[in-house]
C-alpha cells in the first residue's frame, strides 16, 4: 500500500540523455525503488508511523476525529461485568477494574488513568504521537530509539515524569510484571537514561520494525511509588497516575469512579485536545450480562457494547428506539472482525489428533444456528484475521507462496491445494452428510463406538469434554453443537463459570473448549506484529497467561511469525499474515463457529460526538455530555413511563373485568346445575 512506485520515461528520450544524466537518473530510481524503511529515521519527529509518513504533520492541532470544542461536564456511567479487587493492572496476581483502563492512557479508547511515551491515532493503520515525550528520534540503523520528555509532564501528585521514571518502568514491568510484557518488548536488549529528559532504548535486533511503535506504548510509572510496594502484587491503594483522571471513590466489586483533573498537564496537547470531557465517570459492576442488560434500559448506565445477536434484534423496547430516546447503532470499522471460533486445547490427549479437530468441526452447524439464534446476523468464520483485507483468500500465490514454500515439509499439504472453507449446511442433508464424514475421521484416528459412547480402541477412554463459557448467552451457540456430537457418540457439557473463575482457569490453560473472543483472546489489530507471539508462538504455550490458549508448538508458525515481525513493507506485512493465516487454518485448531461483521453499540441520547467516527471504530472518550438533549432525554422517559403505567392500569382493570366476567359464568352454570 506505501510503497513506492516510479514511472520510467519512454525510452527513446532516455537515450537522447547525456551519460552522465543517465547514471544519475538509474541511481535515483534505484534509491527510490529500494524498499522504505517502515519508520522515519535519524532525525527527531513528532511522530511515528509503521510503514511512511503519520497522516498529522508537526504542527497539528488535533486528531479529525474530536470535536476541540466539546464542553466539559456531566457524568458519563459504564456498565462492566465481573468483580475487581485491586488497582494494580501490571501484575499477573489480582483482578483490576480493566486492565485497559488502568494500564494505559490515551485518546483512542477509554484509557483514562497513566500516560505512555506516545498516544495511537485511530484514524491510521499504525500511528502514534508524542504524548509525554516531546520529541521521538529511532536510530538510522535501527538499533535504538530516543525520547525527549515534555518539560510540562506530570504525575497526579504534581511531580515531573523523568527519564528516571520511564527506565524503572521499563526495568519492573519486564522483570516482575505481567509475563505478557517479556514477549511485546522482549527485542529491546536495555534503557539508559541520558539526561534527565532524556532516555534511549536499546534493541537486539534491527529486523523488528514494529518495535520502535511498541515501546511508545509502554505506561511511565512513578518510580517512588511503585519501588516500595512491589508490582508484583495486588494492591487497592490507589496508585500515583499521569492522566486526566483520578481515581475518586470504590467500593471493591461494586463500582469505582474517575474525577476528571482540571490542572491535568496535558489537557492542551494535541493527542488529548477534544477528549476527557466528562467531569466524572462512573464504572458500575454487574455478576450477570442479563442483570446489566436490564440495568442498562432502565438507565442505570449509558452505553452499552452488545454482543448477542437475539438481544440486539428483539431486546430493545422499540417505542423508546422510536422516540429517539434510545440509540441503537452498527457501526463498520476498518479493523478485523470479531472471530468467536470454538477454541480446542490441543494439551488434552484427545484433541492432537487433527482428524479428531476436522470431526469436531464437521459436527457445527453454522447456518441453521445462525439462522435460529442469530437472527442471521452472524457471518461464517473464515480467517483469524477476517475483515480489513488481512485474511487469506483462494489459493496463496506470488510473496505469499514464497513464503510458506519455504516450511512445505512443516506445514499442511491443503495450505498448497486448497482453499479453505468451513465446513456448511446450505441445503437439505449437509449435514447429515458432514456427520458422516466426520464418524469416518474418528474411525480413521481410532474411535468406536462402544455402549453408545465414542471411545478410543487403544486407550478405552471415552469421548467426554467439558465447553467452559463466561457468558450465558454462549450456550446457544454451543447448545447445538453438543447435541450434533452426541449423534457421534461424543458427550459435551457446558460449564459456566463467573467472570473472575473463568480468567483464572484460562491463564492456567485448564479447560477443553471455550469460545474466543475479545477482549480475552483472538483480538487482531489492522496491523498484526509482535502480538501474535503472544497468541501462537510455542514459547507461549506453556506460560500461564498468555493468549497461546490452543497450545501450538510448531516451528513452521513460529518462523512465519518471526518473518512477519520483520516485514519491510506493508505489502510484505499482508503477505507473512495471510501465510500465517493459512497454516493456522489448515491445522485445524479452532471449530470455525462465527464471526461478527459489526459493532453494536446502544447508549442513551444525552450525549454529544464528533460527526465522523475513525477507521478504528466509535471512541466514547471523545464523546461529551450534553445537557439539551439530557433534558429532553428526561421527559421522553418520563412519557414512556407514564405510558407504561398507563398501560399496567388498563392491562389491571381488563384482567379484573375478565376475571368477572369469569366469575360470572362459573356462578351462572352452578345455579344451573
Amino acid at each position: 500500500m506505501f510503497a513506492t512506485k516510479v514511472l520510467l520515461p519512454p525510452e527513446k528520450i532516455i537515450l537522447k540523455l547525456p551519460a552522465l544524466l543517465i547514471l544519475i537518473m538509474g541511481l535515483l530510481i534505484c534509491s527510490i525503488n529500494k524498499p522504505a524503511h517502515a519508520i522515519v529515521r535519524g532525525k527527531p519527529v513528532h511522530g511515528l508511523a509503521l510503514y511512511g509518513e503519520p497522516k498529522y504533520g508537526p504542527d497539528f492541532e488535533h486528531f479529525e476525529y474530536v470535536n476541540p470544542n466539546a464542553p466539559k461536564g456531566g457524568t458519563l456511567t459504564r456498565g462492566l461485568i465481573g468483580t475487581f479487587d485491586s488497582f494494580n493492572a501490571f501484575s499477573f496476581k489480582g483482578t483490576p477494574p480493566h486492565p485497559a483502563i488502568l494500564q494505559y492512557a490515551g485518546n483512542g479508547s477509554f484509557f483514562y488513568f497513566n500516560e505512555t511515551l506516545m498516544a495511537r491515532g485511530a484514524d491510521e493503520p499504525m500511528a502514534l504521537y508524542c504524548l509525554i515525550c516531546k520529541t521521538v528520534e529511532v536510530a538510522e540503523d535501527n538499533t535504538w530509539i530516543e525520547y525527549t520528555i515534555r518539560p510540562e509532564a506530570r504525575f497526579h501528585d504534581g511531580s515531573p515524569i523523568t527519564a528516571e521514571d520511564v527506565v524503572f518502568s521499563f526495568n519492573i514491568l519486564m522483570e516482575k510484571g505481567h509475563p505478557r510484557y517479556r514477549y511485546y518488548w522482549g527485542d529491546v536488549d536495555s534503557v539508559e537514561k541520558l539526561e534527565e529528559d532524556r532516555v534511549r532504548f536499546y534493541f537486539k535486533t534491527t529486523k523488528n520494525n514494529e518495535l520502535p511503535m511498541l515501546v511508545g506504548e509502554i505506561p511511565v510509572l512513578k518510580k517512588s511509588f511503585w519501588e516500595t510496594r512491589g508490582i508484583e502484587s495486588a494492591t487497592l491503594e490507589i496508585p500515583i497516575g499521569s492522566g486526566p483522571y483520578r481515581i475518586d471513590s470504590f467500593e471493591p466489586g461494586r463500582f469505582f469512579t474517575f474525577k476528571r483533573d482540571p490542572n491535568y498537564w496535558g489537557k492542551d496537547l494535541p493527542v488529548t485536545r477534544g477528549s476527557a470531557n466528562f467531569d466524572v465517570m462512573r464504572f458500575d459492576y454487574y455478576r450477570d450480562d442479563d442483570v446489566s442488560f436490564q440495568a442498562f434500559l432502565s438507565g442505570a448506565f449509558d452505553i452499552r457494547g452488545e454482543n448477542d445477536p437475539t438481544r440486539w434484534a428483539t431486546g430493545y423496547e422499540q417505542d423508546l428506539i422510536d422516540s429517539n430516546a434510545l440509540i441503537k447503532e452498527a457501526f463498520s470499522d476498518n479493523q478485523p472482525d470479531e472471530i468467536h471460533p470454538f477454541v480446542i486445547n490441543i494439551r488434552r490427549a484427545k484433541f492432537t489428533d487433527i482428524r479428531v479437530r476436522k470431526a469436531l468441526a464437521l459436527a457445527f452447524d453454522f447456518d441453521g444456528t445462525n439462522r435460529t439464534v442469530a437472527h442471521g446476523l452472524m457471518v461464517p468464520f473464515r480467517s483469524f484475521f477476517q475483515g480489513a483485507g488481512l485474511e487469506s483468500t483462494g489459493l496463496p500465490k506470488g510473496k505469499e507462496l514464497e513464503i510458506l514454500e519455504r516450511y512445505r515439509a512443516q506445514i499442511p499439504r491443503e495450505v498448497f491445494t486448497t482453499a479453505f472453507e468451513p465446513p456448511r449446511n446450505k441445503s437439505e442433508g449437509d449435514l447429515r452428510k458432514n456427520l458422516m464424514l466426520a464418524q469416518s475421521l474418528l474411525a480413521e484416528a481410532g474411535w468406536i463406538i462402544r455402549d453408545g459412547i465414542l471411545t478410543n480402541e487403544n486407550t478405552g477412554e471415552r469421548f467426554e469434554f467439558e465447553f467452559l463459557l463466561r457468558l450465558p448467552f454462549y450456550e446457544r451457540w454451543v447448545g447445538p453443537f453438543l447435541k450434533n456430537l452426541e449423534r457421534l457418540g461424543i458427550r459435551g457439557v457446558i460449564r459456566l463459570v463467573d467472570p473472575t473463575q473463568y480468567l483464572n482457569r484460562m491463564d492456567e490453560f485448564d479447560f477443553d473448549m471455550t469460545i474466543g473472543a475479545r477482549p480475552l483472546w483472538g483480538g487482531q489489530s489492522n496491523s498484526p506484529g509482535n502480538e501474535q507471539r503472544e497468541m501462537w508462538s510455542s514459547d507461549a504455550a506453556d506460560r500461564n497467561g498468555s493468549e497461546n490458549w490452543i497450545g501450538i508448538k510448531d516451528l513452521g508458525i513460529d518462523a512465519i511469525i518471526e518473518d512477519l515481525i520483520k516485514a519491510p513493507t506493508r505489502e510484505s506485512l499482508i503477505a507473512h499474515t495471510h501465510a500465517l493465516d493459512r497454516v493456522l487454518l489448515w491445522n485445524h485448531f479452532v471449530v470455525p463457529a462465527y464471526v461478527e461483521p459489526n459493532i453494536w453499540w446502544a447508549y442513551w441520547n444525552k450525549l454529544g460526538r464528533p460527526q465522523y467516527t475513525p477507521a478504528s471504530g466509535p471512541q466514547p472518550a471523545v464523546w461529551w455530555y450534553d445537557e439539551e438533549k439530557d433534558a429532553e432525554l428526561g421527559r421522553l422517559q418520563n412519557t414512556h413511563t407514564n405510558d407504561t403505567k398507563g398501560l399496567s392500569k388498563l392491562l389491571v382493570i381488563a384482567l379484573i373485568a375478565a376475571g368477572s366476567v369469569l366469575a360470572f359464568i362459573v356462578y351462572r352454570q352452578r345455579r344451573r346445575t
